[in-house]
C-alpha cells in the first residue's frame, strides 16, 4: 500500500539548497519516515491515506539512496542525486527530441557519464488515462543520457542542463511537462484563464461542446491510437510533422508507410474536440502539471506560443502572464520563470508566421512587466518553412546563460541587443543598441548556415513618411553599441520609424559580444 508520486523513484534528482516535499498514500493513519543523506523526517497518513514528509535542505551530491519506511512496508530509491532541477514546459519547440536535432550524431558521441537526469511525465489529457493504458515502458521514470536513450530527451533541456552541468559540475534535472500543439490556456486553471482576460477561450469551447454526443465521443476517442501517446517517437503522423514536411512531403512519407492521405483526412488521425481534448483549457494542467507539484525545482523554462498565434494571438500578453502566476501559486513560491521568444517563420503547413509578431510582442510585454521572468532570443534561428527550428542547441545556450545571470548570480551577458535609438541623416542611419557587450557583429551567415551578408543588417525595415525603404540597398556596418545603415534612399527630416524582426519571417545577423543575436524591437528615428 505504501506509494509514493510517480516524480519519485531510482536516478532522481532532488533540489538542493531547498526544503524537499516527498509524498504520497499508505494506509490511512499511518507513519511514513523518509532519509536521505544522513536526516529524516516523519509524517502521518490522512484519513484518506495521503501523506507528505517534508525533508531539509539538502548538499550537492552524485550518489544516494532515499528510504522510505511505513510499518513493515519499506521503498528504496538508488542512484539519487542532489543538484539543480528545472520544469521544462510548453509545446512542440519544448518537447521537440534529440532525435530530430540536427547536432544528435555528435551529442550522442559525449552524453554518456553525464551526471544529468530526464523524467517525462506521460502525455495524459485526463488524470485517470495514467491508469488507462502502459505509458510506463517510455515514460514516467528517470534516464539516463545514455546514447540509445538521448534521442528521447527535449533537445532544448539537454542543452540548458549540459550547459549548467559543464559549468557548475553539479547534477542536473529535468522534468519534461510538454506536448505539442498546446495552448497555454491548457496548462492553466479556469479561475486564472477568467483572471487573465481569457473567458473567451471558455467561451469558445463550451460553444463546441454543445450538441456533442457524449457516448459517440467517448467512443470515438478511445478507439483512436491518437488519444494514447505511449511513445510518441512511434506516433507516424506526430512523428512526421516534426520533420517540417510540406503536404505533399507528408503524403509521400505516409504513403510509404501505407498510409494513403487520399482516402483520409489527416485530421481524422488527432483526437477530437471533447472533454478530453488535450487542448482544451484547464485540462493538461490538472492531468500533467499538478501531479508534480510542489516537487522541489529551481525554476521553469518554457518553449510555446506558436498555438496561440493561431488562434488569439490578442489574448497571449494577457494569458501569459497570468498563466506564469498560476504556476507559481501552484508550487508556492515566485519561481524562475525563463522563456524563448519563437522564431521567425514563414509558412509551415496552415501556421501563417505574420500573427507571430503579436506573440512575439507580448513575450516582450511579459518580460518587461513580469518579476522573475527572462526571454531567450532567436532572431537568427528560424526556419522559413519550417515551425519546429531543427538546431535546438543555440536556445539551450541562452535559457542557460539567463539562468546563470539571473537566478545564479554570474556575471554573464544573457540579454539580447536592445535597439535603443536611431539617429537619421542623409544616406545614414546610426542604431544604437543596449546590451553590445564587448561590441556588436554582423555576421556573414546564421547558425543553420543561411547567407545574410556580412554588411546586410538582416530583418532590418526603415519606413519613412510611411513608405518603406528598399532594403537591398542597405549596407551597414558595426562596431561598439552601433550599427551604421547606409544608404542612398535614406533621408533627414522625414518622419522615420526602424523596425527589426517585426515580420512574420526574419533572419537577423547581428550578434552581441556573447553571440546572442538582436531582439525584435522598434523606434522612431530622429
Amino acid at each position: 500500500m505504501l506509494q509514493t508520486a510517480l516524480i519519485f523513484g531510482d536516478n532522481m534528482i532532488l533540489q538542493r539548497g531547498k526544503e524537499i516535499p516527498v509524498w504520497g498514500t499508505a494506509a490511512p493513519g499511518a507513519e511514513v519516515a523518509v532519509s536521505i543523506q544522513g536526516v529524516s523526517a516523519k509524517a502521518s497518513a490522512n484519513a484518506e491515506g495521503a501523506w507528505r514528509v517534508i525533508l531539509p535542505a539538502l548538499s550537492t551530491s552524485f550518489d544516494e539512496t532515499m528510504t522510505i519506511m511505513s510499518g513493515d512496508e519499506q521503498l528504496v530509491f538508488g542512484g539519487v542525486m542532489v543538484g539543480e532541477v528545472w520544469l521544462a514546459g510548453g509545446q512542440s519547440n519544448m518537447e521537440f527530441h534529440m532525435r530530430y536535432d540536427a547536432d544528435i550524431a555528435s551529442e550522442k558521441e559525449i552524453c554518456a557519464g553525464r551526471n544529468i537526469r530526464f523524467f517525462d511525465y506521460p502525455e495524459v489529457s485526463y488524470p485517470e488515462q495514467i491508469h488507462e493504458a502502459d505509458y510506463g515502458k517510455e515514460y514516467g521514470f528517470w534516464r539516463k543520457p545514455e546514447a540509445d536513450q538521448l534521442e528521447r530527451f527535449s533537445a532544448v533541456g539537454w542543452y540548458f542542463a549540459s550547459e549548467l552541468e559543464n559549468k557548475y559540475h553539479i547534477p542536473v534535472g529535468i522534468i519534461g511537462c510538454n506536448w505539442g500543439g498546446t495552448p497555454a490556456c491548457a496548462w492553466m486553471p479556469e479561475e486564472d484563464i477568467v483572471k487573465g482576460g481569457g473567458q473567451v477561450l471558455l467561451d469558445e469551447y463550451k460553444s463546441a461542446l454543445e450538441n456533442l454526443d457524449l457516448a459517440e465521443y467517448e467512443e470515438t476517442f478511445r478507439a483512436n491510437p491518437m488519444s494514447w501517446r505511449t511513445d510518441q517517437l512511434a506516433d507516424p503522423i506526430g512523428d512526421l510533422m516534426l520533420f517540417g514536411c510540406t503536404m505533399e512531403e507528408l503524403g509521400a512519407k505516409l504513403a510509404e508507410m501505407g498510409v494513403d492521405l487520399t482516402a483520409s483526412d489527416p485530421s481524422a488521425f488527432l483526437p477530437p474536440v471533447g472533454p478530453k481534448y488535450e487542448r482544451r483549457p484547464c485540462g493538461l494542467y490538472e492531468a500533467m502539471l499538478k501531479p508534480l507539484a510542489p516537487y522541489g525545482i529551481r525554476g521553469v523554462i518554457w518553449y510555446q506560443g506558436e498555438t496561440d498565434g493561431d488562434t488569439h494571438p490578442e489574448l497571449y500578453h494577457l494569458i501569459f502572464p497570468a498563466m506564469i502566476g498560476s504556476w507559481r501559486k501552484l508550487w508556492g513560491e515566485q519561481l524562475p520563470f525563463l522563456f524563448t521568444q519563437i522564431a521567425g517563420l514563414d509558412q509551415w503547413m496552415d501556421c501563417r508566421g505574420e500573427p507571430y509578431v503579436k506573440i512575439r510582442a507580448a513575450q516582450q510585454y511579459t518580460e518587461d512587466t513580469v518579476p522573475g521572468t527572462a526571454m531567450a532570443v532567436t532572431s537568427d534561428v528560424g526556419m522559413e518553412f519550417d515551425i519546429h527550428p531543427k538546431k535546438k542547441q543555440p536556445v539551450g545556450r541562452r535559457l542557460a546563460l539567463l539562468a546563470e545571470n539571473k537566478v545564479y548570480g554570474d556575471d554573464v551577458l544573457c540579454k539580447a541587443p536592445t535597439l535603443l535609438e536611431a539617429a537619421i541623416s542623409d544616406g545614414r542611419a546610426v542604431l544604437t543598441f543596449a546590451n553590445a557587450g564587448e561590441g556588436l557583429t554582423l555576421k556573414e551567415t546564421v547558425p543553420y548556415g543561411q547567407v545574410v551578408g556580412a554588411d546586410r543588417p538582416g530583418g532590418l525595415q526603415i519606413f519613412q513618411d510611411g513608405a518603406e525603404l528598399p532594403a537591398d540597398t542597405f549596407r551597414a556596418s558595426a562596431s561598439g553599441n552601433q550599427m551604421i545603415v547606409e544608404s542612398p534612399a535614406i533621408k533627414a527630416g522625414r518622419a522615420t520609424v526602424v523596425r527589426l524582426a517585426q515580420t512574420g519571417w526574419y533572419l537577423v545577423n547581428l550578434y552581441n559580444s556573447n553571440d546572442i543575436p538582436a531582439r525584435p524591437a522598434a523606434v522612431a528615428g530622429h
